[in-house]
């Protein structure tokens, strides 16, 4: 669905070249008419102007960035196959629908515990792989990777 006004401070929503923030074109966004006094906005798939998500203000990009931080090593560095198996992990985690399970889709709220979660399975992991690689000497032999 595309956005018509920003759920930050109801103003109309346009869609204008990411130039406009960046200084350099990356794209299509949705921006809030009102900034730079509300700098909500959501940027667009490539060659689209289909959102990649919902409008977020500072506060929003920022709780959204440190989920895919957290997030994203799960599948990148393989304890979930692809992509898209980490989502239905999260999304059968969270409780939430898997067609409204992508942090670009989150609020604050849900960033938080998607992390949190997130947070909980690699420490259930690391405590696994931690009791299983111990050596008969007691010895700790664990690879960097293998704590993921």
């Amino acid at each position: 669905m595309l956005p018509r006004n920003c759920p930050f401070c109801n103003a109309r929503v346009s869609i204008v070249d990411s130039a406009k923030i960046y200084g350099r074109s990356y794209g299509f966004i949705y921006l809030c008419s009102a900034y730079p006094n509300c700098d909500a906005r959501v940027g667009c798939h490539p060659g689209t102007i289909k959102p990649l998500g919902t409008l977020a203000d500072k506060e929003l990009r920022r709780w959204r960035s440190l989920a895919h931080r957290q997030f994203d090593p799960l599948w990148q560095l393989g304890v979930f196959k692809t992509r898209n198996a980490a989502y239905i992990w999260l999304s059968k985690a969270m409780k939430v629908p898997l067609r409204n399970t992508h942090i670009a889709m989150f609020d604050i709220r849900q960033c938080q515990r998607a992390i949190a979660l997130v947070e909980v399975f690699t420490r259930s992991r690391q405590r696994v792989r931690t009791k299983s690689t111990t050596h008969w000497k007691g010895e700790l032999s664990c690879t960097k990777n293998q704590l993921l």
